[in-house]
C-alpha cells in the first residue's frame, strides 16, 4: 500500500542543514527517519524487525520519502509504503495512521498547504470498515462544523467495469451519514486527473500490475472543510463503498484533491 500527500510545503533551511550535519545524504532519508520515529512514538509498526512482519501485526513500514526540490511549488510532499498481511478482521487499512505519521513529519520542518492524497489500494485486504467510520462520524462533526463547505474531487482508476458510479457514490454518502455530499461525474470527464495531486504520484506504475481493470470513476463532493483528516476520511469511505461493491478485488489508484 502506497500513501502520499500533496501540496506547497515550506521546509525551514536549518532542517536541512542539521541533516547535513547528521550526515543524512537524501531528503528521503530523512523523510524516511522522522516517519519510522513518529511511528515508534505512536507505539505503531515501523522498522525494528530483521524477519519481515511479525506475527500479528496488520501493516508493517517499508519506506518513506517526498519531495522538496521545489519550493513554492505544488509537489508530493511526503509518501509512504507499506507491508500489508492478509484481511484481519480487527484491523482496517491504515489510512488515517499513515497521514498522520505524514502530517506530522511535514509539520515538523516547516509549514504546508494539503491540495491533495492519493493511495495505492490493495482491496483484496479491505476488510468491513462501517462501523469505525459511524465511530468517525462525532470527531468529524465537532472538528468540521466551523469551517467553510469546501468542493473536493474523487477519483478511483483501475476498477472493473462493472462498478457503478451512482450506486458508489450513493453508499459514499450513507457512511458519511449526512455529513458528505457526492455525485458522479459524467463519463467523459471520468479520466480527467485532480490538479491537487501530481500526475504520477508514487506507487502509481505499480496499478499495471495489480488493478481490479482499465476502468476509472470520477466524483464532485462536499465537504465541511478541508485537512488532512479530511482527505484520509474520504479515502476510507470510498474504499468501504467500494469494498461494499464486491466487484474490485486488487489495486485501485484513490485519489482526493482540491
Amino acid at each position: 500500500m502506497f500513501l502520499g500527500l500533496h501540496g506547497v510545503v515550506n521546509v525551514d533551511a536549518a532542517v536541512i542543514e542539521h541533516w547535513h550535519q547528521d550526515d543524512v545524504a537524501e531528503v528521503d532519508d530523512g523523510i524516511n527517519g522522522l516517519v519510522i520515529s513518529r511511528a515508534d512514538a505512536y507505539g505503531w509498526p515501523s522498522v525494528h524487525s530483521s524477519d519481515g512482519m511479525p506475527p500479528g501485526r496488520r501493516w508493517w513500514h517499508l519506506e518513506a520519502g517526498g519531495d522538496w526540490q521545489n519550493p513554492g511549488r505544488q509537489t508530493e510532499m511526503a509518501w509512504c509504503q507499506i507491508d500489508v498481511a492478509p484481511q484481519s478482521p480487527g484491523y482496517r487499512l491504515p489510512f488515517v495512521p499513515l497521514t498522520a505519521l505524514l502530517s506530522d513529519a511535514l509539520s515538523a520542518v516547516g509549514t504546508y498547504r494539503l491540495t491533495g492524497l492519493h493511495a495505492l489500494v490493495p482491496m483484496e485486504a479491505a476488510v468491513d470498515a462501517r462501523a469505525a467510520l459511524a465511530s468517525m462520524v462525532e470527531w468529524q462533526e465537532l472538528t468540521a462544523f466551523r469551517q467553510p463547505e469546501r468542493a473536493v474531487r474523487v477519483r478511483l482508476e483501475g476498477l472493473p467495469d462493472s462498478v457503478r458510479a451512482d450506486a458508489l457514490a450513493a453508499t459514499a454518502q450513507d457512511l458519511a451519514h449526512g455529513h458528505l455530499s457526492c455525485r458522479p461525474r459524467a463519463e467523459a470527464d471520468a479520466d480527467t486527473l485532480i490538479e491537487g495531486v501530481t500526475t504520477r504520484p508514487t506507487g502509481h506504475e505499480r496499478l499495471q500490475e495489480v488493478s481490479s481493470g482499465d476502468h476509472c470513476l470520477s466524483f464532485d463532493c462536499t465537504v465541511q472543510g478541508w485537512s488532512a483528516d479530511t482527505a484520509a476520511w474520504l479515502a476510507e469511505l470510498f474504499t468501504e463503498a467500494l469494498r461494499q461493491s464486491r466487484a474490485a478485488k486488487a489495486g485501485v489508484l484513490l485519489t482526493v484533491g482540491t
